[in-house]
Parts: structure tokens; C-alpha cells; sequence
């Protein structure tokens, strides 16, 4: 595939959307655009023409190579004529890749210089906004899959299982441990919890990545059924914050499986760690820093802050490009001044350690709602909803208010067959948070909005909350 890429003039630099589902020819996609020294961007299958079309005026790539369930939103997206049309199967609105690979010779490609050593460019899940693409190298992908595979004791004889698209972060760290440690890993084409179960024990899998929305699928699937995934030794946990239910359900089904929470990002790799005999320990606590990496917290001045006061987050592990933090955004040069700095990449999360060194996520910087002056933490909020016995998911963001400026505003998703209203989720909240942190108005929704990596899209809600305010039939206090 790489030599056939290199006859239609794809050249080192060059960039390709990868715009297939979780199949070999994803896999062999990425493989033979390293060979070449090109840079992949996996898209998810769930991508849109509009989104499709943003991608593809933003990354400006060589060429798209999509499967034939993807042709309606490619012609949709109507990308420009510059841009190569490659298909999975035969078709008349671009070059077949089975065709492409058998018309050249085989033979390894010509060998690449030691630099640049960019590897492909991960974009961001856009959760507040226009995604961005972050370039990583090679030297980002392996430093990162070594240091957590030696911190978690990770092997290259386990058998590893990606049921999370190869497209998102999580799902393309599987790939990169396979071709790190020459492991075996099981790619499920969708995620579906019977599926999962059976394959697991099928294959005998031994680790897996989960997010918190896979999480609660996979679970309920076995709490249903009572599977024990005995092969099963190891978990790690990222994506988004890990709420401590989920893993107490995980610990009460599964108990010989270790859990490992990973904080994790696009542009910073996975920066602190917490081990399985720490979840019990600090079980709101995202870990401790891994080797190699530096956590520095700082005030909107840029100060350091106190200890124990929560200030942004700020990564740095050798200069960018080099170690876990992403060289810089593709295109971007007004966000690469504003987000790196003297060596530090700005992760906008707002964090706090403990006395032990521990670190706490509390928001996202722009997450945060100011209500009368007081600071108020959207993330704390949504842990207590979270607990509420009626909640599935929840999202808070900040709403209009006249009097206080801005108001806490919640967006439920109950379990199927619970019920619960306003008064009782702010009864709730009453028992573990402060007054003026309550919700000031709580809707309920059937499923959350969500991004094409899964992700609840709090610009969506955000955007939504002052005609929702304005449509409630009596304003809350």
C-alpha cells in the first residue's frame, strides 16, 4: 500500500483522512502512511458531511480514503477537486485500493530521514468549539505507549481488545501498544456489550481500554447476565473524568481485574496514572505524574498557585514533539503562542494537588460558571448528580441569570425505568454541596448530545440553556 500511495505522488508531509471504521484496512492504512513518512488523520465513520467538509478544508490532505458506507457524506461534503478520491472497494467515484496496491511492485519503500518526525495529526473532540489537529510524532506515540506500559506492567504478551474507535485516542493507543510491543490485539469493527463479552472470552483477552460511556454498557451487560471476563487482568480507564460509581460497580463485578484511570488527552499523552491500590485510596484523584512528565498548576496571572488551591494545568515533558506533549496544532499559529509557552503546553483543565501529590481535576478553564462573583466548578456538580440514583449522565454549563449573572444549569439522562424531577435531584445536591452551587434548573433529556467521538457536547447545551430558561414555566431558585 505504501508503494502504491508513492506511484500517485504522495510525498513525505503529506497528509490522509482515514475515513473507515475499525477493519484491516484502517490498520494497514496507518501502517503503510508511517512507511512512508505521511501523516494519517482518522476520522470516525460517525463524522458528517459539514464536519467531514471543516476537516478537510482545515487539514488540507493529499488524499480520503473512505468504504462505500461513506460515499453519501464524502458527496455531501462536496470536498475540493485537488483532494484524491481512494475507495475500500471498487467505485467509480475515486481509485479502487485493492486495484491501486496489485498494479505496483512489491518491496519496502524507500527509507525516510531521520526528521521530521511527525507521525499523524489527532483532532480534537470540539466539545467547546471548531476542532483542532494536533500533530504528534512518532517519538509522542512511543514514549507515551512505553511509559504507561511500564508504569502499568502492560506486556507484549498480553492480549489487548479495542472496542472504541481506532479514529479516537483511546482506540489508536491500542494500535500504537500492538505495534510497540508486537502485541495481539482484537478490534471490534462496532462496539456492541454482547459482542464485547463474547470476544473477550473467545480470545482469552487480557486488557482493555474503556470509557466512561462504554463503561456503563459493558456493565449493565453484565450485570445482567453475571459474565466474569475471567481472563480479563487489567483495565485502564480514560477518555473523560471516571466517575467513582463506575468504578465501584466495576470493582463489585470484576473483582480480580486491576483498574488503572488514565489522564489522558490528544495533545498531552497521558500525564499522571492512578494505580489500582490507589482507587480506594484517592478515588476522586486522576493519579500522580508519570515519570518524564512535569504538572505545574498556575493562577490566571500565571503564577504558581498555592498548594491546594485548584489553578489550569500546564504539561511539560521535553520540548514539544519530543516526549508525551504534542509538537504544536496543525495551521494554528495564534493557538500554538497562546497554549505553548516557555515549554509549557496549557491543557485548559483546572486541577488541584493534594498534600501526597495527588492530582484532582475540577473543570475545564472555560467549563467554569461564575454565579454572583463565586466560582463555581461544573464538574463538581455533575459528580453529585452523578450519584444520584436516578442518573445515567449528566452535563452542567453555565445559563443566564439576571440577578447573579450566571446560574448552574443541568442536563440530565436518567436510567432506564428510574424517574426523578427538579426537586428531587436539588434535594440531592443539598446533602453534599453548597447552596449557591445547586442547580438552578435541571432538564431532563432522553440521551445527551453528543460529538462523533462520543464525547457530550457541553457547547451544544451551553448554546441551548437561555431559551431553555426562557421556555421553563416557573423560574427556580
Amino acid at each position: 500500500m505504501a508503494n502504491a500511495l508513492l506511484s500517485k505522488g504522495l510525498a513525505q508531509g503529506d497528509r490522509v483522512i482515514l475515513y473507515v471504521g475499525n477493519s484491516l484496512e484502517l490498520v494497514v492504512a496507518v501502517a503503510a502512511l508511517w512507511k512512508v513518512g505521511a501523516l494519517p488523520i482518522p476520522i470516525t465513520t460517525w463524522t458528517v458531511g459539514r464536519e467531514l467538509a471543516f476537516l478537510v478544508a482545515d487539514s488540507k490532505p493529499f488524499a480520503v480514503l473512505y468504504g462505500p458506507d461513506q460515499e453519501a457524506a464524502v458527496q455531501t461534503a462536496d470536498l475540493p477537486a485537488c483532494v484524491m478520491h481512494i475507495t475500500t472497494a471498487a467505485s467509480d467515484r475515486g481509485l479502487d485500493l485493492t486495484s491501486l496496491v496489485e498494479a505496483v511492485a512489491e518491496g519496502p519503500p524507500p527509507s525516510l530521514p531521520p526528521s521530521p518526525d511527525d507521525a499523524m495529526i489527532g483532532y480534537t473532540s470540539g466539545t467547546t468549539g471548531n476542532p483542532k489537529g494536533a500533530i504528534l510524532t512518532h517519538a509522542n506515540l512511543i514514549t507515551a505507549q512505553l511509559l504507561v506500559s511500564t508504569y502499568c506492567g502492560l506486556r507484549g504478551d498480553d492480549i489487548y481488545m479495542i472496542m472504541t474507535p481506532i479514529a479516537h485516542r483511546v482506540g489508536m493507543a491500542r494500535l500504537v501498544t500492538c505495534f510497540s510491543l508486537g502485541a495481539s490485539v482484537v478490534v471490534m469493527p462496532k462496539f456492541d456489550p454482547t459482542d464485547a463479552v463474547s470476544l473477550i472470552t473467545q480470545h482469552r483477552v487480557t486488557v482493555i481500554s474503556l470509557v466512561p460511556t462504554v463503561a456503563r454498557l459493558l456493565l449493565e451487560w453484565i450485570e445482567a447476565t453475571g459474565e466474569t471476563c475471567e481472563s480479563l487482568r487489567a483495565v485502564t480507564a480514560t477518555g473523560e473524568a471516571f466517575p467513582v460509581l463506575l468504578k465501584e460497580r466495576l470493582a463489585a463485578l470484576l473483582p480480580h481485574i486491576g483498574l488503572w484511570v488514565l489522564y489522558g488527552m490528544t495533545e498531552g499523552g497521558v500525564p499522571a496514572v492512578l494505580r489500582p491500590d490507589e482507587q480506594i485510596l484517592k478515588p476522586t484523584s486522576v493519579g500522580r505524574p508519570l515519570p518524564g512528565v512535569e504538572i505545574r498548576l498556575v493562577d490566571e496571572a500565571g503564577a504558581d498557585a498555592a498548594q491546594g488551591d485548584s489553578g489550569e494545568v500546564l504539561l511539560r515533558s521535553g520540548a514539544p514533539g519530543q516526549a508525551m506533549v504534542a509538537r504544536e496544532y496543525f495551521d494554528r499559529p495564534e493557538v500554538n503562542r497562546e497554549t505553548y509557552k516557555n515549554g509549557w503546553f496549557s491543557t485548559g483543565d483546572v486541577g488541584r494537588f493534594d498534600e501526597d501529590g495527588y492530582l484532582y481535576l475540577v473543570d475545564r478553564v472555560k467549563d467554569m460558571i461564575v454565579s454572583g462573583g463565586l466560582n463555581i466548578y461544573s464538574r463538581e456538580v455533575e459528580l453529585v448528580l452523578e450519584s444520584a440514583p436516578a442518573v445515567r449522565e449528566v452535563v452542567v454549563v453555565a445559563g443566564p441569570d439576571k440577578d447573579f449573572g450566571e446560574c448552574v444549569v443541568a442536563y440530565v439522562a436518567l436510567k432506564p425505568g428510574h424517574e426523578a424531577n427538579l426537586e428531587v435531584l436539588i434535594a440531592h445536591c443539598r446533602n453534599y454541596i453548597a447552596g449557591y452551587k445547586k442547580p438552578k434548573y435541571v432538564f431532563i433529556l432522553e440521551s445527551l448530545p453528543r460529538n462523533v467521538n462520543g464525547k457530550a457536547m457541553k457547547s451544544d447545551l451551553r448554546a441551548r440553556a437561555p431559551q431553555d430558561i426562557a421556555d421553563a414555566s416557573i423560574d427556580r431558585c
